[in-house]
């Protein structure tokens, strides 16, 4: 389609003439005026309104030669004007840059009424009105039925061509009307399109695409790079080389208007995620008490004690006849005893007692073990990314795939221990919405054996998990509990009748309890991290790191190494503080020989040497004291250097 002809400089000049839209989306001086209730006035130098020819080379508009073509009866609708002067303000936009009137319709309000009137029509009678030039296109057409009061030229404009989805442009003293797909192919024709690129610090490229895409015009074209494998090792078959993690990067393609749409959209969105650290206090507590108590008794007659197994086993032993004195030449040996204690159990304290042909044994058994688990991992993680503490161990296991040639065997890891698994979500409110899944575990290999003979490795786990959706506030501990398990085992044995005898009973019982209690209770603070924090709290985790280590330390023996450098650092801060630098010095020196991983004394060292001594180490310093020495013994008969002149 051919854009409209200017018709000033097309009588002017003989030949049709369109400026172009100007970089960036700038309106030329034939500036669009869209459907919004801008207003403009075009004026000549003298005050009044020009009236041109209405002809043009453009067999798109539909013209005639003089302006009576313009005048509509009262037949074809029902018009009502009423003209009442009133100030006109200056449209924004391309009718600011118009000269105003300072006579003439365009400043005038009128009422105008339309009912189911042709919009050509409608177009010239608001011409004549306002003494203004409207050429429609070609494609101009429908009704429109209004009822207008006090409005102004570009006011009644505006609404008439709202109603019917067309556009209006101004240039000079003419106002062309165009219909949307008209208007759209003018500007496609005078738009030039641009490429530019938008690197992306924390925004995924694929997911920018998407969000610029409602931006774009429809030739408008997006490309992006950056896309990353997820996780952290590469696969066998790449091994690694088409994983690269390049810089998120989005090349657009459309109009200049656009890509400031684009631009500012981007800046917007892509920007530093916010963190959230999480610190999980996880105590795992598992109390087991063992109580045992029972009484053997053995009686035995005609048999010597010798000649069985054990006391307790004369019974077994004369059943069997193994022995030659189990069995006597007139068959009238004889033994009995009970089995209620529960000899080869547990105990604390066993007592036996054998006396001629009677023994008596006495198992008890009193135990308590208590066993907890503290583990406090510290962990920071972007806002709505996954993250995972593992405390524990991996437990590696065999497994076997078998086909038609051969066996395969390959290592399996099965993690055990106290694992986190979180992913916060941070609302505008300040709250964390997290997703939590901790666990404590406990993994064993058992090897089992198959039918036909073989050993297979089988792991077993036992495992305690919560998995939760919450919202807590910032800085806000959750406690997540109810993790506990109680089993109580209680065995009661006797010897039929003589157990129930009061008292005398108890030599004739035995039992034993077991009370098994396991609790775990995780207590998890997430807390937004600020950035100027984030410095803070890395200094915090350090010292905390170190106070850790010196007490993991307090009990070593005196002459260990940690135990030296320790007292070193004492004496070179009490010489510090006393003014003695020069045995600071010495003591920090021997601290560092000791260990020389330690930035404080290193940056004591430096600060020493820069106010102080001139002399590095001791090695420097018994250097220096050599060649004084030497300097000293010689009495000055040492030749000079050759680069130094002759006393």
């Amino acid at each position: 389609m051919r854009p409209p002809h200017r018709v000033d400089r097309a009588i002017g000049q003989g030949k049709d003439a369109h400026p172009p839209l100007r970089k960036g989306g700038e309106k030329p001086s034939r500036e669009p005026v869209r459907a919004g209730g801008e207003r403009a006035a075009r004026h000549d130098a003298a005050g009044t309104n020009r009236e041109s020819p209405m002809t043009t080379s453009n067999p798109r508009f539909r013209t005639s030669s003089n302006a009576a073509a313009f005048i509509a009866t009262g037949a074809l609708a029902a018009l009502t004007l009423v003209s009442a002067p009133s100030a006109f303000a200056q449209a924004e936009g391309a009718a600011a840059a118009v000269k105003p009137e300072t006579g003439g319709g365009a400043q005038e309000t009128f009422t105008v009424q339309f009912a189911e009137t042709d919009i050509l029509q409608a177009l010239q009678m608001l011409a004549m009105q306002g003494n203004r030039n409207i050429v429609p296109s070609r494609g101009v057409t429908g009704t429109v039925s209004a009822n207008l009061f006090d409005v102004t030229i570009l006011e009644a404009l505006d609404v008439l061509l709202r109603a019917n989805d067309l556009r209006m442009e101004e240039a000079g003293n003419f106002i062309y009307v165009y219909t949307r797909t008209e208007w759209e192919e003018i500007l496609r024709a005078r738009t030039k399109r641009e490429s530019r690129n938008f690197p992306l610090e924390y925004l995924n490229a694929k997911d920018a695409s998407e969000f610029i895409k409602p931006i774009l015009s429809d030739t408008g074209k997006v490309s992006f790079v950056g896309d990353v494998d997820k996780g952290f090792q590469p696969s066998e078959e790449d091994a690694g080389r088409d994983s690269w993690a390049f810089q998120g990067m989005i090349v657009v393609s459309d109009f200049p208007d656009n890509l400031k749409a684009v631009e500012a959209l981007l800046k917007e969105i892509d920007s530093p995620p916010a963190q959230v650290v999480v610190e999980a206090t996880v105590v795992s507590s598992k109390v087991q008490q063992d109580d045992g108590f029972g009484v053997d008794v053995s009686v035995i007659g005609s048999l010597d004690f010798n000649n069985l197994t054990n006391p307790l086993s004369g019974a077994n032993d004369l059943f069997a006849g193994a022995n030659e004195g189990i069995q006597p030449a007139d068959n009238r040996g004889y033994s009995g005893n009970s089995a209620v204690a529960g000899w080869d159990r547990a105990s604390t304290m066993r007592v036996g007692i054998l006396a001629q042909d009677v023994a008596v044994f006495l198992r008890l058994l009193d135990s308590v073990t208590d066993t907890t688990v503290l583990a406090r991992p510290r962990v920071m993680a972007l806002n709505r990314q996954r993250a995972q503490i593992l405390i524990g161990r991996r437990v590696g296991y065999l497994t076997s795939t078998t086909t038609q040639t051969s066996t395969t065997q390959t290592v399996e890891f099965l993690d055990s221990g106290i694992k986190l698994i979180f992913r916060p979500f941070i609302s505008t409110d300040g709250s964390i919405r997290m997703e939590l899944a901790p666990s404590v575990s406990d993994a064993k290999i058992e090897t089992l054996t198959t039918a036909d003979g073989a050993t297979q490795s089988v792991p077993n786990e036992d495992t305690s998990e919560i998995v939760t959706n919450v919202r807590v506030k910032d800085g806000q501990t959750l406690v997540l509990g109810g993790l506990f398990k109680e089993d109580t085992k209680i065995e009661r044995r006797q010897v039929p009748g003589l157990g129930d005898i009061p008292l005398l009973g108890n030599a004739f019982k035995g039992y034993d309890d077991q009370l098994k209690r396991e609790e775990i209770i995780f207590l998890i603070t997430p807390t937004i991290v600020k950035d100027q924090l984030a410095s803070v709290w890395a200094d915090e985790a350090r010292e905390f790191e170190r106070a850790v280590r010196i007490g993991s330390r307090e009990g070593l023996l005196p002459w260990s190494r940690d135990t030296l450098t320790t007292a070193q650092n004492q004496k070179a801060l009490d010489a510090l503080s006393k003014g003695d630098r020069s045995l600071a010095l010495f003591h920090v020196e021997n601290s560092l020989r000791l260990s020389s991983n330690q930035p404080e004394m290193v940056r004591l060292r430096e600060e020493l040497l820069g106010k102080g001594s001139t002399a590095g180490t001791d090695y420097e310093r018994s250097m220096m004291r050599m060649i004084i020495e030497n300097s000293a013994r010689d009495g000055g008969d040492a030749k000079p250097a050759a680069s130094e002149p002759a006393p």
